[in-house]
């Protein structure tokens, strides 16, 4: 039982690899669990991409003739609960921040600082709210980006699709935004590695999973560039903390978790739940964290 070797199998989702590692259940209910996996999270990508003019994000949401719109029961839930974990974080976690993305893509500095401050009094948690089914906003220029929040909730759509086809013992891992069901075969439980920001290549601590979530935001993994100056690819109106290289977060759902690490790469004003375990790497590579030794 020790040596179970995994049925593995990978696509490709949201510019990342997709992976789902199951241990048990049998080579055909594993590839039946895989295709639905793979269907759900391409149908995701394809309702909200942000950078494609013919989504649903853009089509009824950033495209939108009126402040009022009427939502599907799908989105309704995904904002419902993305709007209860950005209140969580003060409003540090924003998925209006793509009203500022077309910011980033000007040529010189000039033309970004204006583009920031003219827009960046349209974003935040003040700008949008949900009544019954639907979405209010306040100002047209406000766009929602919910790239910080699909392929963490498309993790644990996959995750509870592997319940579903009774497997107890899995790992979903989208481009390192991981959750794990169950524990190992051998009854042990999943080991983790967190990354050393500044060699990605090599690990920091290992930690533990069982039937439960981890993501990790860090400065390393991509970055904006305008002239001389390089932007974090963590867009906030705050901008990052210098300090913090990275934020690994473990808690009960990847969604919960992708928030609260991206708004610790953002600020410390915020206060940690009960229910999250976090790691925190500076640029000394110190570890903070609130781990059980």
């Amino acid at each position: 039982m020790n040596n179970i070797q995994p049925y593995f199998f990978k696509f490709i989702s949201m510019t990342t690899p997709c992976v789902l590692q199951i241990y048990e259940g049998g080579a055909k209910n594993a590839q039946h669990c895989f295709e639905q996996i793979k269907k759900n999270t391409l149908a995701l990508e394809k309702k909200y991409n942000f950078f494609n003019a013919s989504s649903y994000l853009n089509q009824v949401i950033n495209n939108r003739k009126y402040d009022k719109i009427k939502l599907d029961q799908q989105t309704y839930e995904v904002l419902q609960t993305t709007r209860e974990l950005s209140i969580a974080t003060n409003g540090i976690f924003d998925i209006t921040m793509g009203t500022l993305k077309q910011c980033y893509k000007k040529s010189t500095l000039v033309e970004s600082t204006d583009c920031l401050e003219r827009l960046a009094p349209k974003t935040g948690l003040d700008c949008w709210d949900l009544d019954g089914s639907y979405i209010i906003f306040k100002y047209p220029e406000t766009l929602i980006d919910l790239g910080g929040v699909i392929k963490e909730y498309s993790v644990d759509e996959a995750a509870n699709i592997v319940r579903k086809f009774g497997i107890k013992s899995a790992i979903v891992n989208f481009g390192g935004d991981l959750h794990v069901v169950g524990n190992k075969p051998n009854g042990k439980d999943f080991a983790i590695g967190v990354k050393n920001p500044k060699n990605p290549s090599s690990n920091l601590v290992i930690v533990n999973l069982n039937n439960q979530a981890l993501t990790t935001s860090a400065s390393y993994e991509r970055g904006i560039s305008i002239e001389d100056k390089t932007f974090s690819h963590i867009i906030g109106v705050e901008q990052k903390q210098e300090n913090i290289l990275s934020a690994t977060v473990i808690a009960d759902s990847t969604l919960k978790c992708g928030v609260f690490s991206t708004s610790f790469m953002l600020s410390s004003n915020i206060s940690i739940p009960d229910d999250l375990k976090v790691v925190l790497v500076d640029s000394e590579l110190r570890l903070h964290q609130n781990l059980k030794e």
